[in-house]
């Protein structure tokens, strides 16, 4: 059986602290994370807003999602209609790049964590056409040029960087 905590021997104001902290996500979190891709990759954007009307729809909101669906419906606002329009058009052009650089971000996180490109990655880069396969290959190394830069300049990053 656990004991009751004396109140007098806590430092600290439980059920003030938890009144006063945030119920939900972060913008933050939602913006850079969670809904990163809304922009960029139709799936991400279908599924950020079917969340934002499942969201809506609900009847009786938990703190957590009415806060979550006040900060989804000001990243909504911050996207552009005809851009969305554009995204969702499943235009060969926009769908051909936005695989590129999906295929060559994990490519070069695979190269950068493990030294080498895997080999289903390895196989679906091949069976892309030699001007893709190209463009992946700079995107790739593109990024992982970027992520060396980064760790290059590390004295002026680490100020920037939680717990660095």
């Amino acid at each position: 059986m656990i004991k009751k905590i004396d109140k007098q021997k806590l430092k600290i104001d439980i059920d003030h602290l938890l009144t006063v902290a945030k119920k939900g996500p972060s913008k933050w979190e939602l913006d850079n994370i969670i809904w990163h891709d809304r922009s960029t990759d139709p799936k991400c954007l279908i599924d950020f807003l079917t969340r934002i009307k499942s969201l809506e729809q609900q009847k009786d909101k938990s703190d957590y999602d009415r806060r979550e669906y006040e900060i989804l419906i000001e990243l909504a606002n911050d996207l552009d209609e005809e851009d969305c329009l554009e995204l969702l058009s499943d235009n060969d052009e926009i769908v051909q790049q936005n695989f590129i650089e999906s295929l060559a971000r994990q490519s070069a996180l695979e190269v950068l964590t493990r030294d080498r490109v895997s080999l289903e990655t390895m196989n679906i880069m091949c069976k892309l056409n030699p001007s893709d396969f190209i463009l992946t290959s700079k995107r790739t190394q593109d990024i992982i040029n970027s992520v060396h830069e980064l760790v290059i300049q590390g004295e002026t990053l680490s100020n920037d960087v939680a717990g660095a």
